[in-house]
């Protein structure tokens, strides 16, 4: 029997989802194409079926497994094989990892600069209203492969911090230090060619093809927390959306 310590009920959903995820990618049920029933399955991870079923509530909607009455949890083997998907939201050095790549951070920068108009427009915010500003690069096998300028207002932000913090993933800043998380974000998808500026980033000629996405993040209360505008390079991910029927 898997017997998982006591902790919170959110880290013991997140510590489960995460190994129940990795069974089904390693091909723990392969056989039979399903899961276990809950009842057996909940005993097997020494878990409650709450818990389990909060867990597979969160992998069906993300596609993994479809749940049918009378039929049971059957695994969605093709959306298992998918390494980068657009359509779910993962930290870059988890992202990179997953391609198969060695994940590595090249640079962060961070600048405390007055709202331009798109600032103002993005967060409702005053002109002249400080904004964190965060960019980084992020390396695939020591390839430039994602940059990323992250967008905070200040005035979100509660308590004191070190520029340390802002190396590590921008999520765990929102939570920490401005006591809100991104629930949900729109992006908008976009192609666009390598600039002076970007070239030079990413160690490519000018106008050679990036993906460019564009993503406002919401929390629970709908108010913009952070805005990003990340780059991608051609030919290191291959970049999936999963799209269901409604």
């Amino acid at each position: 029997m898997l017997i998982i310590p006591k902790i919170d009920t959110e880290e013991l959903s997140i510590k489960v989802r995460k190994t129940l995820l990795a069974m089904l990618r390693e091909g723990v049920f392969a056989e039979s194409g399903k899961l276990p029933p809950e009842e057996v399955l909940a005993q097997s991870m020494g878990i409650s079926r709450t818990v389990l079923r909060d867990v597979l509530a969160s992998l069906e909607s993300e596609g993994f497994i479809t749940r049918r009455r009378g039929i049971g949890t059957i695994i969605n083997q093709h959306v298992l094989n998918v390494t980068s998907r657009l359509d779910l939201e993962a930290e870059f050095l988890e992202m990179v990892s997953e391609a198969g790549y060695e994940p590595q951070i090249a640079f962060v920068n961070v600048n405390s600069v007055p709202a331009d108009e798109e600032a103002v427009k993005r967060f409702g915010i005053r002109p002249g209203e400080k904004v964190l500003v965060v960019d980084r690069l992020v390396l695939a096998d020591g390839i430039p492969a994602i940059y990323c300028i992250d967008h905070i207002p200040e005035n979100l932000i509660v308590s004191e911090y070190s520029l340390e913090e802002l190396n590590a993933p921008i999520f765990e800043f929102l939570e920490k230090r401005c006591r809100t998380k991104v629930e949900m974000d729109l992006t908008e998808i976009q192609p666009c060619l390598a600039d002076d500026s970007l070239s030079q980033i990413f160690g490519i000629d000018k106008g050679l093809p990036l993906l460019f996405l564009d993503e406002m993040g919401y929390n629970l209360e709908q108010k913009p927390v952070l805005w990003s505008k990340e780059y991608y390079r051609n030919g290191i991910f291959h970049l999936t959306v999963l799209r269901r029927k409604i």
